[in-house]
C-alpha cells in the first residue's frame, strides 16, 4: 500500500513505526526522487521508504520539519536498503546533512557476485521477482505540485521489492563468499569527502597536465572561481562557464574585459559581470613554481598493447572470481598502475590480493 505524506501531522504519525523499526533492528528500503537539471545540487523531491509492504512518500518540499526522517537515517540500529546508494546518499547528506548509516546496496552485493554492475532496479526486480515495473514517470518532473495517483504508485514501487532484493542478494553474498570484500566496499560509502564539494579543491576533477605552469595555477583559481560562483547562485557550474572554455580563457589569457568578451566563453548577458571577475582573478594571479599536473605523454603502440593485454587479464580475473569486471578495476586504473607500478585501487584490500598483485606479475612478464 502507498502512502503519501505530505503534512507534519503525518510524518509525526510515522513516529511509532521508526521507533519500532529501532527496537528491533528492522530493515527499511530508501529511494529519492530528485531534480539536478537546473541547480548546483540536486533537488531533494521525495523520499520513499518502504515498511513492512507498505510504503510511505515523504514529500521533503511541503514538510518543514524532517527531523524525524533524520533521526531515522542516522538511526545505527535500522538497516537502510538501497538500489545504487551514491546519488541518494549525496542528496540526503547535501539536503539534510546526514549520512545514512548502515546501508545495503543491492546493486553492488549482486556485483560481488557476478551481476552487471550497472544493472537498473527495474531490471533486477524483474530477473529475480518476475515483476515488470511501469516506466511511465521515469523522466517526470518531481518539484510540481500536486503529485498525481500515477507518480506516488512509481515512487512507492521503488521501493516495494527492495528487501525482496536484499534477501536474496545478501544470500549470494554469504553463499560465495564475498561478505567481508562486500564490507570492506561499503565502508567507501562512508567518508563524508565523497559528498562535499570543497571549491579549493575544485580543480582536481580537471586535467591540466598539457599546460604550463602560469597556465595550471590559473586553472586552479579559475575552477575554484566557478565552483563558488555555482554553489552561490545555484546554478550548475557549466552555467558559469564550461570545462572547455575555462580552459580556452586560461591558455589566451585575456588582459582586457574587451578580450574576453570577444572570446565569447560566457553568456551573452551573464558576460556583462562575469568578465571583471575573471579577469580580476587571473590579474591578481599569485603562481608558484609548483607543478599542479604532470604532464603525461601519450601510450607509445606498444605500451597501449600492453594495458590492453592487461585489460584481457582483468577479464579473466572477473571470470574467476565471478565478480563484475567493472567493480575490479577501469582502463583508466589499469593504465595508472601500468605507468607508476602503484594504484589506490588496485593495490588495497581485498584487490591487492586478487587483482593488483596479478596484474603487476603480469607487466612483468609482458615488458621481458
Amino acid at each position: 500500500m502507498n502512502y503519501l505524506i505530505d503534512e507534519q501531522q503525518q510524518l509525526k504519525e510515522l513516529e511509532p513505526l521508526f521507533r519500532q523499526l529501532s527496537e528491533q533492528s528492522g530493515v527499511v528500503a530508501v529511494d529519492t526522487e530528485f531534480l539536478r537539471e537546473k541547480t548546483y545540487s540536486a533537488k531533494l523531491c521525495l523520499v520513499q521508504l518502504g515498511i513492512n509492504k507498505h510504503q510511505y512518500c515523504i514529500d521533503v518540499l511541503a514538510i518543514d520539519d524532517l527531523s524525524l526522517l533524520i533521526e531515522l537515517f542516522a538511526d545505527e540500529k535500522v538497516l537502510k536498503l538501497f538500489h545504487a546508494a551514491r546519488q541518494d546518499m549525496e542528496v540526503v547528506y547535501q539536503t539534510l546533512n546526514v549520512l545514512p548509516k548502515p546501508i545495503f546496496d543491492t546493486q553492488l552485493a549482486s556485483a560481488f557476485c557476478g551481476g552487471d554492475m550497472q544493472q537498473g532496479y527495474g531490471a533486477m526486480v524483474l530477473e529475480r521477482t518476475g515483476v515488470e515495473l511501469p516506466k511511465t514517470q521515469s523522466r517526470t518532473d518531481w518539484t510540481r505540485r500536486p503529485l498525481s495517483a500515477d507518480q506516488i504508485e512509481y515512487a512507492g514501487d521503488d521501493v516495494a521489492h527492495l528487501e525482496e532484493l536484499y534477501r536474496q542478494t545478501r544470500q549470494l553474498l554469504e553463499d560465495n563468499q564475498r561478505v567481508e570484500w562486500y564490507q570492506q566496499e561499503i565502508e567507501s560509502y562512508y567518508e563524508l569527502d565523497k559528498y562535499i564539494i570543497d571549491p579549493a579543491l575544485a580543480y582536481k576533477r580537471l586535467s591540466g597536465g598539457s599546460l604550463n605552469i602560469r597556465q595550471q595555477h590559473a586553472l586552479r583559481a579559475m575552477a575554484e572561481w566557478r565552483e563558488r560562483t555555482a554553489q552561490k547562485r545555484d546554478i550548475p557550474r557549466s552555467w558559469v562557464i564550461r570545462d572547455d572554455k575555462l580552459y580556452e580563457l586560461v591558455t589566451q589569457q585575456p588582459k582586457t574585459e574587451q578580450e574576453i568578451r570577444n572570446m565569447d566563453v560566457f553568456g551573452r548577458k551573464s558576460v556583462v559581470y562575469l568578465a571583471p571577475l575573471a579577469l580580476e582573478i587571473m590579474n591578481n594571479l599569485e603562481a608558484s613554481d609548483e607543478r599542479l599536473w604532470l604532464k603525461v605523454d601519450p601510450l607509445t603502440k606498444q605500451q597501449k598493447a600492453i594495458c590492453s593485454s592487461l585489460m584481457a587479464e582483468l577479464r579473466n580475473i572477473s571470470n574467476t572470481l565471478g565478480v563484475a569486471q567493472g567493480l575490479l578495476g577501469t582502463r583508466k586504473n589499469i593504465e595508472h598502475l601500468f605507468r607508476h607500478r602503484s594504484s589506490k585501487r588496485l593495490l588495497q584490500g581485498w584487490r591487492k590480493e586478487h587483482v593488483g598483485e596479478t596484474l603487476l606479475a603480469r607487466i612483468e612478464e609482458l615488458e621481458i
